[in-house]
């Protein structure tokens, strides 16, 4: 049997939040079995993508109405590792809405990386590269001989296998002239065109040959043993910090990259080892990572079942410091402190302001206005599923009962603003 406290800070790191009928599932289970239930997807649905998603109009609301539905889709899947890791590489393959203003093609990139979500990466990164999206954020629709860009071919090197330091500007260069003539049609569609392809010799990786676009993904990643175990220690890295905590020790990177590549660079053989090493249940990680605005955000819909709309989630998203389809850059989001400014905090409270409004409509938890403050206290945290630090309870306690002690005070204004300040805990922020 694992140990109830193991399970939440698992389902809280794959889920969003520890569901109480996962909690009560999956804490009979030994840690292994519970990290398989995890990883098993199967109970998801078939993503049903809204019919705006087709339109092929670049109308404004159907990108915010594009964020809202994941939001939504985040905080109701039955196993949501699926869409969180969805989020992952929305992060890392970065493409913005604003380079193309079509939301069926986001929908479309977004939806190549939910079926990817867990399966091989090298597939996988072939299919990124002949994304519609992804050619017109990193402009290799127009890769062609003679001028070739190097946009594409950059990232997939520095950002999207191996990372800085670990090529050469002339493995760029040849890399752009190999992916030349993979553009797209005038349907926007994937198309190779060996008109435009340049069929010279190019040197990768010190090999001087006429190398084509797909055949440096299958170098780095497949042929080349030495490239590949370090595309294989970058991902680590990243779904280890994304995951867990920040600069890990290198012997975790090592060991884990070690059963990455023995996997043949299975993302779900990954994970799972990730999930089940000692020190993803250390005090390092349960306390290593503040809450996105995504998963802040996932929480109070996931928590509250107001849909994201109700909560103006994407109102405030932008001023939170993350919002879905629009990365700051093709580096992506960062975390922790990238996400701790005034301003950002002070858009968190406002969709906290909404989320306690729209929680307490229609007299919900009206009740709360003539319990102890201590009882009031108490059933916010849990309805939010929160532990709560004896120094916030306290604090928490001591503004509730001067609130509603204040002459002219409100005790319906008082649990309204409790809703308000749960939201703001470092508990919910940055739980552990």
């Amino acid at each position: 049997m694992a140990d109830i406290n193991d399970i939440i800070h698992l389902l809280r790191r794959t889920e969003f939040i520890a569901r109480p009928a996962r909690v009560t599932e999956l804490t009979p289970l030994t840690l292994d079995a519970a990290v398989d239930n995890i990883l098993d997807i199967a109970p998801n649905q078939p993503v049903n993508q809204p019919v705006y998603v087709h339109d092929s109009s670049t109308n404004w609301t159907q990108r915010l109405q594009f964020h809202d539905w994941w939001i939504d889709r985040m905080a109701t899947a039955p196993r949501p590792f699926q869409e969180k890791m969805t989020l992952f590489w929305h992060g890392h393959f970065v493409t913005e809405w604003l380079q193309s203003e079509r939301t069926d093609f986001m929908a479309q990139n977004i939806g190549l990386y939910r079926t990817h979500a867990l399966g091989m990466f090298r597939p996988f990164t072939h299919a990124m590269a002949k994304d519609t999206q992804m050619m017109i954020y990193l402009s290799n629709r127009f890769n062609v001989k003679g001028t070739p860009n190097e946009n594409f071919g950059r990232e997939l090197l520095e950002l999207f296998t191996l990372g800085v330091g670990n090529y050469t500007e002339e493995d760029v260069l040849s890399c752009a002239r190999a992916w030349t003539g993979h553009n797209l049609n005038s349907a926007n569609q994937y198309t190779f065109y060996p008109t435009k392809h340049d069929t010279g010799m190019k040197t990768f990786f010190g090999v001087s040959r006429n190398w084509d676009g797909p055949e440096i993904i299958d170098e780095i990643l497949l042929n080349n043993a030495a490239k590949q175990l370090v595309s294989a220690k970058y991902i680590t890295r990243q779904l280890w910090e994304f995951l867990a905590y920040p600069n890990p020790a290198q012997g975790i990177v090592d060991a884990l990259a070690a059963d990455f590549v023995a996997s043949d660079l299975n993302i779900r053989t990954l994970c799972r080892a990730i999930l089940l090493r000692p020190e993803f249940y250390s005090t390092e990680a349960r306390q290593g990572l503040v809450r996105s605005p995504v998963e802040f955000s996932v929480a109070i819909r996931a928590h509250s079942g107001v849909p994201a709309r109700n909560l103006q989630i994407s109102d405030w998203s932008i001023q939170m410091g993350q919002r879905l389809l629009d990365p700051p850059n093709v580096a992506g989001w960062k975390q922790n402190g990238y996400y701790l400014s005034t301003s950002s905090l002070s858009a968190r409270a406002n969709v906290a302001k909404r989320a306690a409004s729209q929680i307490r409509a229609g007299g919900n938890f009206d009740s709360l206005r003539t319990a102890t403050a201590e009882t009031a206290v108490d059933t916010v945290a849990n309805y939010f599923g929160l532990s709560l630090a004896p120094t916030t309870r306290a604090a928490l306690v001591s503004g509730f009962t001067s609130e509603t002690r204040a002459v002219g005070g409100s005790a319906s204004t008082a649990v309204t603003n409790l809703f308000v300040a749960m939201l703001l805990t470092g508990e919910m922020n940055a739980p552990t």
